[in-house]
């Protein structure tokens, strides 16, 4: 296969996942305590692109710079993160043109985790000789995304990007009563695409193409004809907001996203260690699949259950349980906790007989000082007074 390059757009703000990201840009933000922008470069090294891959960078773009500073696990990708201030999506890859030197190029969103086979979608794209493509994936719930319906040969007739039901029932009723149509309204674009470097002439000349889903894949499957790449047997998440995170942490400790999996040295049992493996008395469990980072500290009888991700330098007391959570570096937890399918995010201090329901959300930075109690779906951010 011949030399691809890649643009990994890393600048949205993530509102829907506040309060993970009021300190912690999303591609930063960990799953399975990796970030998720490196599952995002997994894909493109295992797929063999040699070629430059550009990081745009926007909301809290230091923080992303500094951390591809202190890494080298992807000191065999050429990656590159220009000082640009893209306006949107398409605006991004316009300003980031003069790294892309290759014939063909993936364009990807740092805050998706996929296992899709990346090699066999890029060989797709060369088969059809179109000027882009778009992985697409079945979903239930289509409207939060662009819905795309193809033609019998994979080309895209009609694309929209997150659709009122009226204009998705208008376009069924449309195209229904062709016979040469594949309806399938439940696709969705997942976030990556593959382009002839001609598109960058286009976007180019018309500076008024701003955002992918609204303006040029529209304007290309018009004036082009572009492709889309439907498969059913690849996991794909949008962590786009507290539950699908949750969901998507879940998803990984189960191995669905194999063979990328969560940030370990080792794997015993199902339980990924990062690390040397903590002392855990004789009176404490941690049950599979679950994740645990470094500097753990346990005490007696203390529980942890599957399907939670524990980070680094966390102090877990005594009597304490948790269940199904997600739980960030430096956190404190007290004696007789019950935590259930919560969200703790980074330096954190939860007292001793605080019961935290399933749905709480704890941003960073929050030290509460006397027992805390939550209820179902209460999201709590920055408190003033704490």
């Amino acid at each position: 296969m011949e030399e691809w390059s890649a643009v990994v757009l890393a600048g949205g703000v993530g509102s829907r996942l506040s309060p993970l990201t009021t300190e912690c840009p999303k591609p930063l933000v960990p799953v399975a305590n990796k970030p998720m922008i490196d599952y995002n470069l997994e894909l493109l090294e295992r797929a063999g692109i040699r070629g430059k891959i550009v990081i745009i960078t926007k909301y809290l773009e230091e923080e992303i710079r500094k951390y591809f500073d202190q890494i080298d696990h992807f000191k065999e990708l050429d990656i590159v993160i220009p000082h640009v201030d893209p306006l949107d999506t398409a605006d991004a890859v316009r300003k980031a043109a003069n790294y892309i030197d290759t014939d063909n190029f993936i364009v990807s969103m740092a805050d998706i985790i996929t296992n899709i086979s990346l090699k066999d979608f890029m060989s797709f794209h060369q088969e059809k000789k179109g000027i882009a493509s778009i992985t697409l994936k079945d979903v239930p719930h289509p409207r939060a995304f662009g819905v795309i319906i193809l033609n019998q040969n994979s080309q895209i007739l009609l694309f929209l990007e997150k659709p009122h039901p009226q204009e998705l029932g208008l376009a069924t009723l449309t195209f229904s009563s062709k016979e040469t149509i594949r309806l399938q309204s439940n696709l969705v674009n997942t976030g990556i695409y593959a382009f002839r470097h001609r598109v960058l002439e286009i976007l180019d000349r018309l500076n008024d193409l701003m955002d992918f889903g609204k303006h040029v894949f529209p304007y290309l499957a018009r004036e082009y004809g572009i492709y889309g790449y439907a498969r059913t047997d690849y996991y794909w998440m949008d962590a786009g907001n507290p539950q699908t995170y949750l969901y998507t942490n879940r998803d990984v400790l189960r191995r669905w996203s194999f063979p990328y999996f969560p940030k370990a040295t080792w794997e015993e049992n199902g339980i990924w260690w990062n690390g040397g493996k903590p002392q855990v008395p004789s009176s404490s469990q941690i049950h599979p699949p679950a994740a645990i980072g470094q500097s753990l500290v346990i005490g007696n009888s203390a529980i942890i259950s599957g399907l939670s991700v524990i980070g680094d330098n966390v102090n877990i007391g005594d009597n304490t349980s948790i269940n199904g959570s997600v739980i960030w570096n430096d956190v404190e937890i007290g004696k007789n906790v019950s935590i259930d399918d919560t969200i703790i995010c980074n330096n954190v201090l939860i007292p001793d007989n605080s019961i935290l329901a399933t749905g709480t959300v704890i941003g960073p930075n929050l030290k509460f000082q006397k027992e805390l109690i939550t209820e179902t779906n209460q999201i709590l951010e920055k408190i003033n007074g704490l």
